[in-house]
């Protein structure tokens, strides 16, 4: 693969309570020779105001997060927020602002290891199913992407969840579209009944998923679930174990 300038927008989520999984990224990409750029002042993708439904303040806060990611010099914008990408691909030209080339952070590591960038040696032995995120999934129609990667971590073996609560059928994870803020006892009981229902029962140890907002929400989930049920499956973002296998 031929030397790319990356610009990577972190989003809210990961910004605010998710350094780790920034410096993972960054520590993959570099190790990949890819030439990343993070903008320190990148601000909020405006999702948040649009759902609530201040129109006018989105836009003053989209346009100037699209001014920031098209003045620096790049060839792609990556995201590792679902919602992210959804606005800078979907919702931005809907509103009438210029779509931005992006790319989720599942679907760039994923031409990266097929163009051979990145070599994934290291074992990482784990049973595990994967969560699919409403945006990345539903909204954009990202369901391979995710699943490929992790098929490609040796040692992974990945377990689909049933039918009725997978791909565009998959439960939300609770945190969604501003749930958790607006109404947070709905939003953990649907987290809770993720982990209980759909995942507790299966022959696994993790639950993988691709979005920073659902695996905060359904971490938390699988400490309740845990203490009440007795049931452990650990909570893992596709960034981790594709991490995990490189150091």
């Amino acid at each position: 693969m031929e030397h790319q300038k990356v610009v990577f927008y972190r989003g809210c989520t990961l910004r605010n309570i998710s350094q780790d999984a920034v410096s993972k990224i960054q520590y993959i990409f570099e190790k990949a020779g890819i030439d990343l750029v993070i903008i320190d002042d990148e601000g909020c993708c405006g999702y948040p105001l649009l759902l609530a439904g201040y129109r006018e303040q989105f836009r003053r806060c989209a346009s100037s997060v699209a001014e920031k990611l098209t003045s620096v010099d790049h060839s792609l914008i990556v995201t590792h927020c679902p919602g992210c990408l959804r606005m800078f691909t979907q919702l931005y030209p809907r509103n009438g602002l210029r779509s931005l080339k992006a790319l989720h952070t599942t679907q760039f590591l994923l031409q990266l290891i097929r163009g051979g960038a990145l070599k994934l040696e290291k074992s990482v032995d784990l049973r595990a199913a994967y969560h699919d995120p409403c945006d990345l999934g539903r909204h954009l129609g990202v369901y391979a992407e995710p699943r490929e990667v992790v098929k490609t971590v040796p040692g992974v073996s990945l377990i689909e969840l049933p039918e009725v609560s997978v791909g565009r059928y998959s439960r939300c994870c609770g945190g969604g579209g501003l749930l958790r803020l607006v109404v947070p006892p709905l939003a953990s009981q649907i987290a809770i009944d993720r982990i209980a229902e759909d995942v507790a029962g299966l022959d696994v140890q993790a639950l993988i998923t691709a979005c920073p907002t659902c695996t905060r929400t359904l971490r938390d989930a699988a400490s309740v679930v845990e203490s009440i049920y007795g049931a452990s499956i650990k909570v893992l973002d596709v960034v981790e174990l594709v991490y995990n296998s490189l150091v």
